[in-house]
């Protein structure tokens, strides 16, 4: 999960950077005009959508790490507190 983070992050920036440059620069407009202008509108979607992926996918692994630092730290909450009962 950590390798496809890392490559979704510039594939995402290089998308919308390219997407805005053609949908709303002049020079790009030039290149891509009429109906043509619809491959760099969506190429700008699609960027914008790895790139709420890629956040996702972030949240996903600290989750992950924050869950087993707690998951740890509880095993040995409960063994003091039942030491501590007896």
């Amino acid at each position: 999960m950590k390798i496809a983070s890392k490559i979704i992050l510039p594939l995402s920036l290089a998308l919308i950077i390219f997407g805005y440059w053609g949908a709303f620069t002049n020079q790009g407009n030039k290149v891509y005009d009429e109906m043509d202008a619809y491959y760099p509108f969506f190429m700008l979607l699609m960027g914008i959508f790895l790139l709420i992926v890629f956040f996702i996918l972030l949240m996903i692994i600290k989750r992950k790490k924050n869950l087993a630092k707690k998951g740890s730290m509880h095993h040995y909450d409960d063994a003091t507190k039942t030491h501590l009962n007896k």
